[in-house]
């Protein structure tokens, strides 16, 4: 059997607290088992990695939300999973944070709980848009003293003069092709008030030759 890779911040991600299923207006969320498809559990789990954590209930929360290129299939377009694989992918993010961090965009809380649970960061300001998924995901921050919920646009939200944090992180969906182009405009707006930034899926061409120092750039890939 492989090593495990950090499996104390993988568990700490997963979105097991989170009520499911629900439904606020677009968006859902859902969970599943992989009892449900025995025929298909030693290759589904191998494909998520749920092989790598055998300790690990095999059952996964999803975020979805309903578009247009979805509506035929009846179940919305899955934006996030809590699946090993996926969670995976955020522990660069979460191991190399610390002091204050700003992440734009909740999704299912999977990177703020990471980053929670880690000594070394002090303290985390979340911007989400949607007041939906803020209602779904949030109450499992409530009463946490080192979490701070902003809801509004992160493009444009209001801060305190001289507001800075050590670390930024930039995650946002969206339906249009328009993503990337949001994370860029995140990255230059917040290229003085962060020491270091990043952002999920930044092309690599545009990491390597844009010219302020963005920490995903150098030492992450997701």
């Amino acid at each position: 059997m492989r090593p495990l890779v950090h499996p104390e911040l993988i568990y700490a991600m997963r979105a097991d607290g989170i009520q499911a299923p629900q439904e606020r207006g677009l968006w859902s969320i859902r969970r599943a088992g992989l009892s449900e498809w025995p025929i298909l559990e030693a290759f589904v789990g191998g494909l998520y990695a749920y092989a790598d954590y055998p300790e690990l209930p095999m059952v996964t929360t999803s975020l979805c939300r309903w578009t247009e290129a979805t509506l035929h299939e009846g179940q919305g377009e899955c934006v996030m999973s809590d699946d090993p694989r996926e969670l995976r992918k955020h522990l660069p993010i979460v191991l190399a944070a610390r002091g204050r961090v700003l992440v734009t965009g909740l999704g299912l809380g999977c990177v703020v709980r990471g980053l929670l649970a880690r000594p070394q960061v002090e303290h985390v300001d979340v911007v989400e848009l949607d007041d939906d998924v803020s209602t779904m995901v949030w109450p499992t921050f409530v009463g946490n003293p080192r979490v701070t919920l902003h809801r509004g646009d992160a493009l444009t939200y209001t801060w305190p003069a001289g507001t800075r944090w050590d670390f930024a992180w930039h995650d946002i969906w969206n339906e249009t092709p328009d993503t990337q182009v949001i994370h860029a405009q995140l990255l230059e707006r917040y290229r003085a008030k962060a020491a270091q930034q990043g952002a999920w899926g930044f092309p690599r061409w545009m990491k390597r030759r844009w010219p302020w120092p963005l920490l995903y750039a150098r030492r992450v890939s997701a």
